[in-house]
């Protein structure tokens, strides 16, 4: 360990104060130049922070390790409404959009993290993936729709155009992070991972260098709407976006020689295709009855999304060219460096250069894409105002991501070690011809995965100023790859799989809430010039999906994280190698007390099992992505709002402070309001850690273990005060 690094400071633990701060600002200007023509111009700024990566019940984290995400958007819009007769009118809207986002983590340091630390891990200093990271984003957009009303058609033809300038910087590992299994191993310099990333400043010219491209999205689309009768509204039409990539990330010649030897039709230095993209949608509304109380509508279409540009970054930023990445787990012959900035000296000692991490598309890649149906019904029952949708979606283009530098190698785990005949889950390899390459992550295509959802909500409003609500939502949501990361090889790395994992299996997505329920009450009273509102909103919901896996590489894809969980049954735990948990420092363990270790670890591994409602009923199965979901959870937020109007010439003014306390339940009992996941997305559990070089197993958890985790922050009750003014 390196003791000359004086500016260290040792980062407290424990509990962080953790916040969500944001500033708005705005201002609207509207011209009305004359009798046919309106002009407005808007501005808004959105100046935000919130702090990341606190710990949790299973990580304990030191200040440094946590980060703030630091946002400002600035907007501007410009807008002409015009009317150039009864039946012509046009609306022109031009907007720019700055955006600035950046991580901002505590000193310069490595990451240092410690595994099986009281069944969690302990990390310390700059998280690796925040220790260079920032996104500057501008964003042009021209929007022009001409409407013509012709008799019982409204006829509307239109563009949506976008212009988008990037600028990412993101270099992860810059300060080294290491990576220990366990406080002895820490103790005793025993390294298990290291990783390092540095730029290729004979090409670069900066070693903070940041990749900047351009690309856009012309838009054209015409539609009818169809007054066929009275009471039955027909809307079809047809949108056709042609996606623009306007630069070319850098060529690897040596790579595209090597691709082009293996047959695969990729190459570093290549530009989106900018083919046409059709979508088509029709739709009806059926008022059935003439008071309307009963209408019945629906429609069916493809749609076009643009996909998040952070992902095509990937392919500027790792063409191999601009930086050179190192990660090993042979790390025998280095030590722990605390300064950041001296990470080279730690590369004099491994035994391999560095080697390339290469990210390509396919020619044939296209933005995702759609099929919905969707049917609703709105229908007055009981003096209640219910409203009931149905709406399935099939994917017909989606993410695709497969690292081609592995490859199945014809065995199967249950062959490459005989212990484990029960599961049969295919082995990969590294390509004999890829040894240059970490990762070669191809991001292309694919159209399995679907989602459907039912929903009914109910509201109903009293003269007496009482407004009740309530609704529920049914979603199942399938598929391939949920797309949860900004960087391809994690998108890759972190998809869990027990198969192919260049073929990985239609699972539930990572957004699949099977159950939603929404409920409010309001109460308006107004005396005179002032109105009183207090309100309570329910929340309650399924809680977020879940995944098991080990940690480790069980089947040789590179992956030390996307290996799904088989849950064995008592028998098959017997058969499973185990290893002893590295005793403390100091002291030598005889043979028998690391059997007595390892007899414990299983006895401990099957009264977990047993205990767990869902592993118990799927013993002998493998745990499927997001297979399970957190227990339902409940949230009740509290609104309360006064308000005082008054006039001003010939103009009403209004004066709003208003107090919302958000899940309020959790003001009264720690354990009400509690929240499985800070952003609605999945969790991820790795019980069981695996050992690629002993090819044994350890399960450090008591007989009582409990994998689940949740939100610290998000389960805390929360207040916000509010003053609105309007005019």
């Amino acid at each position: 360990m390196e003791t000359g690094w004086n500016r260290r400071k040792i980062s407290r633990t424990g509990l962080t104060f953790q916040y969500t701060k944001s500033d708005k600002a705005g201002i609207k200007l509207d011209w009305n130049i004359s009798s046919k023509h309106n002009a407005s111009l808007r501005w808004s700024l959105v100046s935000a922070k919130q702090l990341n990566a606190t710990s949790s019940a299973s990580s304990l984290n030191t200040s440094d390790y946590s980060y703030d995400f630091v946002s400002k958007t600035n907007t501007f819009i410009g807008e002409l409404q015009s009317r150039f007769s009864d039946n012509l009118s046009n609306e022109l809207r031009l907007s720019y959009v700055n955006v600035r986002d950046r991580r901002d983590p505590g000193d310069p340091f490595p990451m240092i993290s410690i595994s099986n630390v009281g069944g969690g891990t302990v990390n310390i200093g700059n998280e690796r993936s925040s220790m260079m990271n920032a996104l500057d984003q501008d964003i042009w957009s021209l929007t022009d729709n001409l409407t013509l009303y012709a008799g019982n058609h409204t006829f509307t033809v239109g563009t949506h155009n976008e212009l988008y300038t990037f600028k990412n910087l993101f270099i992860q590992d810059i300060y080294g992070t290491y990576e220990y299994n366990s406080p002895a191993d820490f103790a005793n310099g025993k390294i298990r991972r290291y990783r390092y990333q540095v730029a290729n400043t004979s090409v670069t010219g900066d070693p903070h260098w940041a990749a900047q491209f351009s690309a856009g999205q012309l838009g054209f689309y015409a539609q009818d709407k169809w007054n066929v009768t009275d009471n039955f509204d027909l809307t079809y039409g047809i949108r056709m976006d042609i996606p623009l990539f306007l630069d070319t990330p850098t060529e690897n010649a040596t790579f595209n020689s090597y691709a082009e030897s293996q047959g695969w039709n990729y190459k570093t230095n290549r530009k989106l295709s900018s083919s046409p993209i059709f979508s088509p949608r029709v739709g009806f509304r059926w008022s059935i009855d003439k008071e309307n109380k009963f209408i019945l509508r629906g429609g069916t279409g493809v749609f076009t999304g643009r996909i998040p540009f952070v992902w095509l970054s990937n392919s500027f930023t790792n063409t191999g060219m601009q930086f050179m990445s190192y990660n090993t787990t042979s790390t025998g012959g280095l030590s722990l460096i605390l300064d950041p900035n001296k990470q080279a000296d730690n590369v004099a000692s491994l035994t391999a250069s560095g080697t390339q991490t290469i990210n390509v598309f396919s020619e044939k890649f296209k933005f995702a894409q759609n099929l919905r149906f969707n049917l609703g019904f709105d229908f007055e029952l009981g003096g209640i105002d219910w409203t009931a949708d149905a709406i399935y979606s099939k994917t017909l283009n989606d993410i695709f991501y497969q690292n081609l530098a592995y490859d199945l190698n014809g065995s199967t785990l249950g062959q490459t070690i005989p212990a484990l005949s029960f599961d049969q889950r295919p082995m990969f390899a590294k390509r004999s011809t890829a040894g240059t390459y970490t990762g070669i992550y191809a991001l292309s295509n694919t159209n399995k995965g679907y989602s459907y959802s039912l929903s009914l909500k109910g509201e109903k409003k009293f003269a007496f100023g009482l407004d009740l609500m309530a609704s529920y939502t049914f979603t199942r949501s399938k598929a391939v790859n949920s797309g949860t990361n900004s960087v391809a090889a994690s998108n890759w790395n972190f998809n869990y799989i027990r198969g192919n994992s260049n073929e990985p299996e239609l699972y539930n997505s990572a957004f699949n809430i099977p159950h939603r329920i929404n409920a409010s009450v309001y109460y308006h009273k107004t005396y005179g010039r002032w109105t009183t509102t207090v309100g309570l909103i329910y929340t309650g919901s399924t809680g977020a999906p879940y995944s098991i896996q080990y940690s480790g590489d069980l089947n040789g894809d590179s992956s030390n994280g996307n290996d799904l969980f088989f849950i064995p049954t008592d028998e098959q735990i017997d058969a499973m190698p185990f290893r002893a948990n590295v005793p403390p420092k100091g002291v030598t363990w005889t043979d028998e007390q690391k059997n007595a270790d390892i007899a414990q670890q299983k006895a401990n591994m099957k009264a977990w099992i047993a205990n767990d409602g869902y592993l118990s009923k799927h013993r002998g199965e493998y745990y499927e992505r997001y297979a399970d979901n957190e227990a339902f959870e409940h949230h009740f937020d509290l609104h309360l709002a006064q308000k005082f109007s008054f006039r001003a010439g010939n103009t009403m003014h209004a004066l709003e402070l208003s107090l919302d306390i958000i899940n309020i339940g959790n003001m009264f009992n720690k354990k009400w309001g509690r929240t499985s996941s800070s952003s609605g997305s999945a969790a991820y559990y790795t019980p069981v850690t695996y050992n690629s070089s002993s090819k044994a197993f350890q399960f450090l958890g008591g007989a009582n273990y409990d994998m689940r985790s949740y939100s610290d922050y998000y389960s805390r009750w929360r207040g916000q005060i509010g003053l609105k003014y309007t005019f």
